[in-house]
């Protein structure tokens, strides 16, 4: 194929995974009356040490408000909710449990954000209270919610003033055991460390992130009870077919003011599970300390992409 016709066929490529291009769906905002489940594989027989596939599961809706999910919170009861780039909540339970109800409405947004764009990238709880806080892309903000849904502040962010793209926010966010805020944004570049709840206007300190795969982009975070801190990785590489993403997962420790941010590359999520636009991570502890790590897909409303749910057992004991 030569050049120019290689830059048309991306160009068509990203016209057609580009959120809203081709729906394959009717569009409707209204919640669906139901949502399909289909498991389309299971365990890996060359899972890496330290990990297994337990499955993965394609979930289909006929509605705006459901796919394109972007973040990824783990309930304690067992449940998972996901949160996505049209302002959409997906309460659900895991599918591999006796539970099988779900819910799907729209995030709430704080007094004097009503007209605001909706993106949601990033997403972090708070274990003990319940409250949680989503990050918004386009307009910088972190949105603060109470464990009843309620929006309860904002956190407006100037991330171009950090050398962040005008398009990005914090596409990764964790709270931390230890009660900071580290949020990441989707290249590389400058990463935010608050010492407290960011909404209540602590200061932060801009730190550097290494991105640990060149040309991999952070997309989500989560805390291990170990305090390390598992990072999904993705990048975007069309020679791959389609879908055209490749994912990784990195770790690292929680950095301090002054450091650097840097995690090393740990499970290439391509050998074991189906290519797609991983964004979401979450974990459920297990009783013999190892831990159920979920993923969710970002479909980007594409009829070429899949929202599917993935679940790893991780055993941290085995990586140093």
């Amino acid at each position: 194929m030569t050049r120019r016709r290689r830059i048309v066929a991306a160009a068509l490529l990203a016209l057609a995974l580009a959120p809203g291009t081709w729906w394959r769906t009717p569009v409707s905002w209204r919640p669906p009356g139901n949502v399909a489940i289909e498991q389309i594989s299971g365990p890996h027989a060359n899972s890496p040490p330290g990990w297994e596939v337990a499955g993965v599961w394609r979930y289909e809706a006929r509605s705006l408000l459901f796919g394109g999910y972007s973040a990824l919170l783990a309930l304690p009861d067992g449940r998972l909710e996901a949160f996505s780039d049209r302002g959409g909540r997906f309460l659900f339970a895991v599918p591999d449990g006796a539970r099988s109800d779900y819910e799907i409405t729209r995030a709430a947004l704080f007094q004097g954000y009503e007209n605001a764009l909706v993106d949601i990238e990033a997403a972090t709880r708070d274990a003990t209270s319940g409250a949680y806080w989503l990050s918004f892309e386009n307009n910088d903000g972190i949105h603060r919610y109470a464990a009843d849904h309620s929006a309860t502040g904002v956190r407006p962010i100037a991330g171009r003033k950090l050398g962040w793209s005008a398009n990005s926010g914090a596409e990764a966010m964790v709270k931390l055991a230890d009660g900071r805020f580290l949020l990441v944004p989707e290249g590389d570049g400058t990463a935010l460390l608050f010492p407290r709840d960011p909404v209540e206007n602590a200061d932060f300190a801009a730190i550097a992130y290494v991105p640990p795969i060149p040309g991999y982009a952070t997309t989500d975070m989560v805390q291990l009870p170990d305090g390390r801190i598992l990072v999904l990785l993705r990048n975007l590489d069309f020679s791959l077919g389609i879908p055209p993403f490749a994912s990784a997962i990195a770790i690292a420790d929680p950095p301090r003011a002054g450091e650097k941010f840097a995690p090393r590359p740990l499970l290439d999520l391509d050998r074991i599970l189906p290519r797609e636009n991983y964004e979401g991570v979450a974990l459920h502890p297990r009783d013999d300390g190892r831990i159920d790590v979920w993923l969710i897909s970002d479909d980007n409303m594409s009829i070429f992409q899949r929202t599917l749910v993935a679940k790893l057992i991780f055993d941290p004991a085995l990586v140093d």
